[in-house]
């Protein structure tokens, strides 16, 4: 009985020493500071060039954000998940559903660019209301090695 009692201890410590051997080892990193795009902050969607407004769909703004969580690095990328507030206000909506892309610039404490990254955001609203929320998150992940300091986010301008 003793034999098979330290039969299972032993798988116990032996078992548990494997999985705290492989865990990811998670550290807190400073998050970057955050700027919206001056010159694309604002998206419209429809005959933009006409200044007819019974031409446009829609017109979506950038509006606040936030971060969900801590940012962290986890052995092989710094992740940062930011939440954004998108305001659309519907001016002749053709559809409820809304698709925005968005571009992300990273920058070092230097200013140089260390990154680009882009992201589709589709997202249903309701077209009766006078302005809608819209919130997503967008994961930013980049290499260990990079050092995130600013970052600037805007609407990837469309032109039909």
């Amino acid at each position: 009985m003793k034999k098979i009692s330290l039969f299972f201890v032993l798988i116990l410590l032996f078992g548990c020493q494997q999985i705290t051997n492989n865990s990811n080892k998670f550290v807190k990193i400073d998050c970057p500071n955050v700027f919206f795009s001056s010159e694309n902050k604002v998206y419209s969607e429809g005959n933009i060039n006409n200044l007819d407004l019974g031409q446009i769909n829609f017109k979506a703004s950038l509006n606040n954000y936030a971060f969900t969580n801590d940012c962290f690095f986890d052995s092989v990328n710094n992740n940062y998940n930011l939440d954004l507030l998108i305001l659309i206000e519907p001016l002749n909506p053709k559809e409820n559903i809304i698709t925005l892309p968005l571009f992300v610039i990273l920058y070092d404490k230097s200013d140089n660019v260390i990154g680009r990254q882009y992201f589709r955001v589709q997202k249903e609203f309701n077209p009766l209301d006078k302005i809608n929320e819209l919130n997503t998150t967008i994961n930013l992940l980049t290499p260990k090695e990079d050092e995130l300091y600013s970052i600037t986010i805007g609407f990837i301008k469309i032109y039909n």
